[in-house]
């Protein structure tokens, strides 16, 4: 873990990185070296990631352990907490596969959908057999060392390739600060967090559940491969606990918005995402506005200094988490829901949904959108904007 002050210019070793809101990607040759210079900002939870295009080789790119969280300390912290932990999520051991690693929900809401469904079969997706927090599957490393009566403030990154992840602590509620990295207008306390693909949340629990827990995923295959973490309470004993969290549970950007209008926007861009099942090699191809990115002949071009509206419709069955690179945005309308305030440079859209997001072009030069599964970004989900 990276972790630096705003405002102070640093030096960094990087390999083929990613900064999340600081940077476009950067290039390493192999074996080779590159000293990086940047002033850290804006302050928060940021990432550092690989960003090698994979394609059928699932020893590179988001498979491997090339990521790191990189947390830019506020110039003013008010510390209404007693400790820091960092946790990072990830995959190991991928492997291709077919439909059958699908959630038994996401079947259910899948056959809701189905008129809407393209009529061929899905082509190949990833699973994975080991699952890790910090570089450990559950069971193993050190385990969250906490006191009754503490509040712990979790910083939580997604690092995953592919896969959106749900966390919860049994007898524990997460009161949601920020999200990648910038704090939320309406603090809300939630039963379990969702992260999408190079998502951030921060959240403080307060301890007032004394045991040895399972900190983990609902998913009981993905959390007995090691999706998990012990959080233990000092003088407590015994082996951990996992409990369920309650089935109601439901994440939704719009609780941790303002009331407030959206700031009026310049221009309106839609973009629609579609799958063309099945293809070469018996891949999927992802296609914005009807066009994969190898076949788009030239950057959208922005004008510098108006406000745009990204209108993204999902026209696809597949949650995607959605990336744009050396920009924050700002939510302002999720599947029907007008929302403010909350500050993102990814999120998730759910199959067959829609989100507006609203940016201001105040950096020149391109930068990337894309879908954050690398399956998927692979595989055409990408586009080039350009302001001039």
């Amino acid at each position: 873990m990276v972790r630096r002050s705003a405002q102070r210019c640093v030096a960094i070793c990087l390999s083929i990185v990613e900064i999340a809101s600081s940077s476009a990607s950067i290039w390493r040759p192999a074996r080779g070296k590159l000293r990086y210079r940047l002033t850290p900002q804006p302050a928060g939870l940021r990432f550092v990631h690989s960003h090698v295009v994979a394609g059928t080789d699932l020893h590179r790119g988001a498979y491997t352990g090339q990521h790191a969280p990189v947390y830019v300390e506020p110039a003013h912290d008010p510390g209404r907490y007693d400790q820091e932990v960092f946790l990072t999520t990830h995959e190991w051991e991928p492997f291709f596969t077919g439909e059958e690693m699908e959630e038994e929900e996401e079947r259910a809401e899948q056959e809701e959908d189905k008129e809407k469904r393209e009529p061929a079969a899905n082509g190949w997706e990833v699973g994975y057999r080991l699952f890790s927090i910090n570089g450990r599957a559950l069971g193993h490393g050190e385990p969250v060392r906490v006191r009754q009566g503490e509040r712990v403030l979790f910083h939580i990154l997604n690092a995953s390739a592919t896969e959106n992840v749900k966390l919860a602590l049994p007898g524990h509620r997460f009161l949601v600060v920020a999200l990648d990295g910038n704090l939320v207008p309406t603090l809300k306390h939630v039963d379990v967090l969702r992260l999408g693909a190079a998502e951030r949340i921060d959240a403080i629990v307060e301890m007032n559940h004394p045991g040895v827990w399972i900190f983990g995923t609902p998913r009981d295959d993905d959390r007995k491969n090691g999706m998990g973490v012990v959080v233990e309470y000092a003088g407590a004993g015994g082996d951990p606990q996992w409990v369920s969290p309650p089935r109601k549970s439901k994440w939704d950007y719009t609780i941790f918005g303002s009331s407030q209008p959206a700031q009026k926007t310049d221009q309106v861009i839609p973009m629609t995402f579609r799958k063309i099942n099945g293809g070469k090699g018996g891949f999927n191809r992802w296609t914005i506005n009807g066009k994969s990115y190898e076949d788009q002949s030239a950057p959208t071009k922005l004008q510098k200094g108006l406000r745009y509206r990204l209108a993204l419709d999902n026209r696809t069955d597949d949650p995607h988490p959605l990336h744009l690179h050396r920009n924050v945005f700002e939510l302002t309308n999720v599947d029907g829901r007008p929302t403010a305030g909350v500050k993102k440079d990814v999120v998730v859209i759910r199959g067959f949904g829609r989100v507006d997001i609203d940016f201001t072009a105040d950096q020149p030069g391109l930068s990337l959108f894309h879908c954050h599964h690398q399956l998927h970004m692979d595989y055409g989900f990408m586009q080039l904007f350009d302001v001039v």
